[in-house]
């Protein structure tokens, strides 16, 4: 089966449109985690993935405008965005983000927001950050979200680590290691300093991950960031992807 990953939402609708162009004839949908948070068009993102009855787990993003999470951890551009979003999510939204678990374990795969240590606001952006979610795998393979930067992490047969950050294109093939965790970027606001939005396909019979690398109408979701009042910040980086 083929299985398209889309992490990392946060409300930016035309990306995840795009994404969704760019994987159409997939097997299913695995998202780790932050529909909302950001962006303009939270209820339309909400609405889609709870459509496509995705493999999903909450974000921390997801968390605090459920009221599940302390805002006042968030910084001040994420904390404005999370207030807006709670005055106009829809109660049924509301109600699948609160609802959301916060770790799957599947047939082949381990799946958290953040990092199996710490699921919601553990960043894993290196080999030691990733040793203890490696320590603490069930699974072979851990897909994780939250750093918005293509990642892998490895353990190969020696216990010997390694860690790299990946590009549109390239394929992890898992069954070379022994554990493997893997962040295939943001959907809806890249951090790598490429402004496409990045996701996923794994292919559980060759067992691989590739990254992939899609252009949206950036313009198009900043003006409605705009017109909504979002802060300054979250709308000039999606430019940039950083």
């Amino acid at each position: 089966m083929k299985y398209a990953i889309l992490a990392d939402i946060h409300a930016n609708l035309e990306a995840l449109n795009v994404c969704l162009e760019a994987t159409r004839g997939v097997d299913g949908y695995i998202c780790p985690g932050d529909i909302v948070g950001y962006g303009p068009n939270p209820n339309e993102c909400v609405e889609i993935i709870r459509g496509l009855k995705s493999k999903i787990v909450a974000g921390n993003h997801d968390r605090v405008v459920a009221g599940q999470l302390d805002i006042n951890a968030f910084s001040r551009e994420a904390a404005s965005a999370a207030e807006w979003t709670r005055k106009i999510i829809t109660g049924i939204n509301l109600k699948y983000l609160e609802e959301l678990p916060e770790y799957i374990e599947d047939n082949d795969f381990e799946m958290v927001h953040g990092s199996l240590r710490d699921p919601l606001e553990e960043y894993i952006s290196s080999i030691s950050e990733g040793i203890p979610t490696i320590e603490l795998m069930k699974k072979k393979l851990c897909l994780v979200g939250h750093l918005h930067i293509p990642l892998v992490i490895t353990k190969e047969p020696k216990s010997e680590y390694d860690g790299w950050q990946l590009a549109d294109g390239d394929v992890v093939k898992t069954s070379e290691f022994d554990k493997t965790i893997i962040n295939v970027g943001s959907v809806g606001q890249p951090r790598d300093m490429d402004s496409r939005a990045s996701f996923g396909i794994y292919d559980t019979a060759a067992k691989t991950i590739e990254i992939r690398k899609v252009v949206y109408n950036i313009s198009a979701v900043q003006e409605k960031m705009r017109k909504s009042d979002l802060p300054d910040f979250l709308v000039e980086r999606l430019s940039f992807g950083r």
